[in-house]
């Protein structure tokens, strides 16, 4: 939706253009592709808001175990916050709410993910494991933790400067290796020829900063995954489901590089933009994921993990 800059192509909220959000007429949406993508976003965050509240009220009736309890509470708090957070960032017309909405949607996504793995029988049985669980678990959430920095110079970049590249080659920056952004004088060259040769506005030299640091930072995390990946499978013991889903975070790493310098080179063509959002999310839940599981398989699976009686065992039911 950020890529197509439709953020702002419905003006009020809870409503949509005065009519109640779930009677808004198909033809009225239908008309504008901005109102399409806005509203059409509207009605999935609001239907991703009741499924959360089904499955937490479920995980309340029937599952015993504190963590899985809390983590289900997380995620009713975190879509509710989400949906107001975005209804602000309408209805005051700010960039930074923006990009705290979507932020906030990664650490729903994590602790949904989070959710999931621990009602699966892999928590309850995570299978052998070895001396090197813990150092696992630390190095992919270190740089799980580099990868969620990036979802956040990402969204300053879409929020603030949204529809347009503040840096429009790779791997120079505007022809040169280091140009003097900051200085006034250079700055009103590099919005001059934006002006003159891509039809684009001007920039900012905090934006050209910004993605300077993005580009960076993406190329030493996806050579770190593989690194960490090649380091992380050394010993012979090492599970089978963690060579297989840390060779996974590796290749995807390196599709979302690869995928990040053809945004640049294509002019930031929005579908690709958005496939890069899209893949940045994946890499993020992957690699808190594994890090969980990793984490999980060095413990015993009960010793530490409290229950409380479920309603239905209360009622007698189960």
């Amino acid at each position: 939706m950020t890529s197509k800059v439709a953020g702002m192509a419905v003006p009020d909220w809870p409503g949509t253009f005065g009519h109640n959000m779930f009677l808004f007429p198909w033809s009225k949406m239908t008309a504008s592709t901005m109102v399409f993508l806005e509203h059409s976003h509207r009605l999935v965050a609001s239907g991703v808001g009741l499924i959360t509240l089904g499955v937490a009220g479920l995980v309340w009736l029937v599952r015993p175990e504190r963590l899985v309890r809390r983590l289900a509470v997380a995620a009713v708090l975190l879509v509710i916050g989400q949906g107001v957070l975005g209804g602000q960032r309408v209805i005051q017309v700010s960039w930074i709410l923006g990009l705290m909405h979507g932020c906030l949607a990664q650490l729903f996504l994590l602790v949904a993910g989070s959710l999931a793995l621990s009602l699966s029988g892999f928590w309850k049985n995570p299978g052998r494991t070895d001396d090197d669980s813990m150092s696992r678990a630390r190095m992919i959430w270190f740089l799980s933790g580099i990868a969620f920095l990036q979802t956040i110079l990402g969204a300053v970049m879409r929020h603030e400067g949204p529809g347009f590249l503040a840096i429009p080659d790779f791997p120079k920056i505007y022809g040169a290796w280091w140009p003097a952004f900051w200085d006034a004088a250079v700055l009103q060259k590099i919005n001059t020829l934006r002006a003159l040769d891509l039809q684009w506005p001007a920039t900012t030299s905090s934006l050209i900063l910004c993605q300077i640091l993005h580009r960076s930072l993406g190329l030493i995390l996806a050579l770190g995954i593989v690194l960490g990946s090649i380091w992380s499978v050394r010993s012979v013991r090492t599970p089978a489901w963690w060579r297989r889903g840390v060779t996974g975070w590796a290749v995807l790493a390196l599709l979302q590089m690869m995928l990040g310098i053809s945004v640049i080179w294509t002019g930031r063509l929005p579908e690709l933009a958005t496939l890069h959002v899209l893949f940045g999310a994946g890499l993020l839940l992957t690699g808190w994921l594994l890090g969980l599981a990793s984490w999980r398989s060095a413990y015993p699976p009960s010793h530490w993990e409290p229950t409380v009686a479920s309603p239905l065992k209360k009622a007698g039911i189960a």
